[in-house]
């Protein structure tokens, strides 16, 4: 401890032996040039001396950053420097690779009871949940000096496994018709069948935005944007094998814990939403190094569905039933972002996806025949939620 000490005497005494030199230099030099300062070209301290750049713009929030104590002063590499491109256009370029590791489920149901009064309301309702989705998605934004900036994303995956499940149900007409185990409207059927894809695009989805920073935080410790854009979101879900849960008349299903067509597709949904966008994303650092970013998208949204039931020789094939209507839904993002080196960055955080169909509802069957029929679409919905990790680079 007494070195580092005296070390660091010796240093300061050095230094302001130096300073002092210089000034007493400086003055005898002003005494013999009568040329303003501004416009001295001379040797000083053995380095050439230009003439100073009047056309230079000062940047006020670095002196303001100069005069706040070190532990208050804000990380600027975290909002990154802006790109030296020679037409001078872009502010800062990202470029990021995100792992979404998700699990979500899909929902929809239709009355029927208006093509045979023995069907009940609901007539069926499936359930396609499934897990270990792991999502790879590529993203990048270009942010530009009058603060308008684009910005796009595109994730894909395969599905990862799950569980179709397939309920359906009778009015009380049809319960005493099928002679049914159950008296009045009720479930009749319950199968689950196996879900899992081989196809790396089994789920995939592409957004793009255009927004505008409307505020930025003092010391440039983040910002808040505001933006519209698109986004369109596909998945498909096949169903193989069959496994009866519960059946009340034998007329229509198979006695509980019946099995078949193992591995078999018995049904195939392939689902699509295209949705505008409308949000807020926000971006603070909370300690030097470490930021929050949150966003949240307003979806306006207009959905179609088709359903292939593969062993249903009474219907068609391709498909068997179409579903569409709009409504709206929602995206939320939060995470905490850590920079690792000037301009890579980790994050960590989590993601929901959400749409539901609230109006212009519509469900339509196609028989084996030819013919075809409508009825009301009670629901349909989409979710899709899991943790996300993200590697990106700024420059």
């Amino acid at each position: 401890m007494r070195n580092r000490l005296d070390s660091h005497l010796i240093c300061c005494v050095v230094v302001g032996l130096m300073c002092s030199w210089a000034g007493h230099a400086r003055s005898e030099l002003s005494d013999q040039d009568p040329h303003p300062p501004s416009e001295m070209t001379t040797q000083e301290n053995g380095f050439r001396s230009e003439p100073a750049d009047h056309n230079v713009e000062t940047r006020p929030e670095l002196t303001e950053q100069e005069n706040l104590p070190p532990a208050e002063r804000t990380d600027e590499s975290l909002r990154s420097k802006p790109v030296a491109h020679k037409a001078g256009i872009f502010k800062r370029v990202d470029f990021g690779v995100t792992g979404w590791f998700s699990q979500g489920q899909t929902v929809w149901s239709q009355n029927a009871s208006n093509l045979d009064p023995n069907l009940g309301d609901p007539t069926s309702r499936l359930t396609y949940k499934d897990v270990g989705t792991n999502v790879l998605e590529l993203n990048g934004k270009l942010e530009f000096n009058n603060r308008i900036f684009v910005r796009g994303s595109f994730g894909f995956s395969n599905i990862g496994g799950g569980r179709l499940t397939d309920d359906d149900y009778l009015s009380a007409q049809g319960a005493a018709a099928f002679n049914a185990g159950v008296s009045g409207a009720h479930r009749f059927s319950r199968t689950f069948s196996d879900l899992g894809g081989n196809n790396a695009t089994d789920m995939w989805y592409v957004a793009g935005d255009l927004g505008l920073m409307t505020h930025e935080f003092q010391n440039s410790k983040g910002f808040v944007n505001l933006f519209v854009g698109f986004q369109y979101w596909r998945e498909k879900q096949v169903g193989r094998g069959l496994r009866q849960v519960e059946c009340t008349t034998s007329a229509l299903c198979n006695p509980p814990n019946t099995t078949g067509f193992n591995g078999d597709p018995v049904i195939t949904n392939r689902l699509q939403w295209y949705s505008a966008r409308l949000g807020t994303d926000v971006e603070y650092q909370i300690i030097p190094r470490v930021s929050v970013d949150a966003k949240l998208v307003f979806l306006l949204s207009r959905m179609y569905n088709e359903d292939v039931h593969n062993l249903r020789t009474d219907l068609a094939q391709n498909p068997s039933f179409k579903m569409s209507g709009a409504g709206v839904g929602t995206n939320a993002d939060v995470s905490v972002k850590v920079m690792l080196l000037q301009g890579l960055y980790l994050s960590g955080g989590y993601r929901v996806w959400f749409n539901s169909v609230l109006w212009d509802k519509d469900w339509k069957i196609y028989g084996a025949n030819g013919t075809s029929a409508t009825a009301p679409l009670n629901e349909f919905y989409t979710l899709r939620y899991g943790p996300t990790v993200s590697l990106s680079y700024v420059f």
